[in-house]
């Protein structure tokens, strides 16, 4: 399966998904889907990397290890973000009243499909 087929799954299967992208760790987004031509991506992206690696960082620091996911809840949307490899990860916004735990295990089973794809 492509990276696009991945993602457009995620968004297929998740109607309160407003968009969904694989990033690298420097900010740059690999692929991308989305049903809300609003959202842009490529900037969620570039500033959640930054926290990504931060949140790491202070993970790897108090011993709990690597982190492999992160979310985010604001007024108007939830960001959750999903680790793949060492390289690469997923950001998906979805609407604040999504369904948060579907969300979670459809990022776990496009993260593994992707690993063989990155």
């Amino acid at each position: 399966m492509s990276l696009a087929e991945s993602l457009q799954r995620v968004i297929r299967d998740l109607e309160e998904a407003g968009g969904v992208a694989i990033v690298g760790m420097d900010g740059i987004v690999v692929e991308e889907q989305k049903r809300d031509a609003q959202i842009d991506l490529q900037v969620i992206g570039a500033e959640f990397s930054g926290l990504f690696k931060s949140a790491g960082t202070l993970s790897e620091s108090v011993e709990f290890g690597a982190v492999s996911e992160l979310m985010t809840t604001a007024e108007r949307s939830v960001v959750i973000l999903r680790r793949v490899t060492a390289e690469y990860f997923m950001v998906l916004v979805i609407r604040p009243d999504g369904n948060l735990g579907k969300a979670r295990f459809l990022l776990r089973r496009a993260g593994s499909q992707l690993k063989t794809e990155l």
